[in-house]
């Protein structure tokens, strides 16, 4: 009789310890879930809808693969602003088309937020364009839709090509360089012409004077001095040629200046 109630007694001990180490921390633990989850619907769903969280924010679209106007306009539809954040070169993507975008397509952000794009500078070498016989200005603007930099314009005379339209580039039109190196135009000046105006240099400092000259296409000939209490020293006093009389280019002029007693 006293076998049966050792039996007993050990199996209760076995089930209560199965109770404690099994049961008991397997509760607690969904327990301890269970509130987790409780607390995220109240914060992420409840919450929201009760102050207003959320409102006055939208979605950020997606604007890669579409040229800078468009992804501007594609953003200001949903009222965001467009920043770009920097010019790249890529071979894969045309030029002016957004290369990427921060945020990124699916974030939540406020409205009025800019959005920074990279924008595509087209691949890193390119053909120059002919711009030959355009004007500088138009010369110009072809260049920079081609994504170069007009670089510095030289002006000559030339009997061929009319005034003011370009004789030729640096790097040549037709040329595959570097978008990063500034094309150089050649403006014509037009014909050469063969005679020029005087011009008047009486009154004018000997520097100013002989600047005069050489721009129009004149030589400073002999200077010789006179003493001219009356104005002050290095001042023209006469010339050879009169003003406004039409002489060959080149030719030199003689010319009077002041000096002191």
């Amino acid at each position: 009789m006293h076998i049966p109630d050792k039996e007993y007694t050990f199996t209760l001990r076995v089930h209560a310890q199965k109770l404690w180490k099994v049961y008991v921390p397997a509760a607690a633990g969904i327990a301890v879930v269970a509130v987790v989850l409780a607390l995220c619907f109240v914060d992420v769903i409840l919450m929201p809808g009760i102050v207003g969280i959320g409102r006055g924010t939208v979605k950020v679209p997606s604007v890669c693969g579409l040229t800078l106007e468009e992804g501007r306009e594609k953003f200001f539809n949903v009222g965001l602003l467009t920043e770009i954040k920097s010019r790249e070169y890529s071979d894969r993507v045309p030029d002016s088309v957004i290369i990427s975008q921060i945020p990124e397509e699916g974030a939540r952000v406020k409205k009025g937020r800019r959005i920074l794009v990279v924008v595509s500078r087209g691949g890193e070498t390119a053909t120059v364009p002919n711009v030959q016989s355009m004007t500088d200005r138009q010369a110009k603007t072809e260049l920079r839709k081609a994504g170069f930099t007009p670089g510095d314009v030289r002006r000559e005379f030339n009997d061929k090509v009319g005034a003011d339209k370009v004789i030729a580039a640096n790097p040549a039109c037709g040329t595959r360089v570097s978008r990063e190196i500034a094309i150089d135009l050649i403006v014509s000046r037009g014909s050469r012409a063969t005679s020029v105006e005087m011009p008047n240099i009486v009154g004018d400092p000997l520097a100013e004077a002989q600047k005069k000259l050489e721009e129009s296409g004149l030589q400073v000939g002999t200077i010789s001095y006179k003493s001219d209490p009356s104005l002050a020293p290095g001042i023209v006093v006469s010339q050879s040629i009169s003003p406004g009389e039409r002489i060959p280019l080149d030719s030199p002029v003689q010319i009077t200046v002041s000096k002191s007693e």
